[in-house]
């Protein structure tokens, strides 16, 4: 299990993007699994006020303004959540939509 590099909102816009390599990858005694089973745990700090969505691409090179799809569940939320992933993509990004304080942390694990 690894974690990828995740990101903090703390004013409203869309995030850094998270690149995620879909290619299957090997581990030791573990064998062969796909690097796109994600867990991705959004945490909202005490006191937020704000609205987010967690947004997934399938783009070759993903960018800020390329083909961005809401998740399925991750949508317009205003407290800590969590979910996952688990069909391929290729990057994930927070977008904050309504905001009056605090911060939104988007953490992602990667898991056999």
């Amino acid at each position: 299990m690894g974690g990828l590099p995740g990101v903090k909102m703390t004013s409203a816009g869309t995030s850094s993007i998270i690149n995620v390599n879909p290619i299957t990858t090997f581990s030791p005694g573990m064998g062969a699994f796909p690097s796109w089973n994600l867990g991705l745990i959004c945490t909202a700090s005490a006191g937020a006020s704000l609205t987010y969505t967690v947004q997934v691409t399938a783009d070759q090179q993903p960018s800020t303004n390329g083909n961005w799809n809401n998740h399925d569940t991750l949508v317009n939320l205003t407290g800590s959540a969590n979910d996952n992933v688990a069909f391929p993509i290729t990057g994930l990004r927070l977008n904050v939509t309504a905001f009056s304080s605090g911060s939104i942390n988007l953490g992602v694990c990667q898991w056999p």
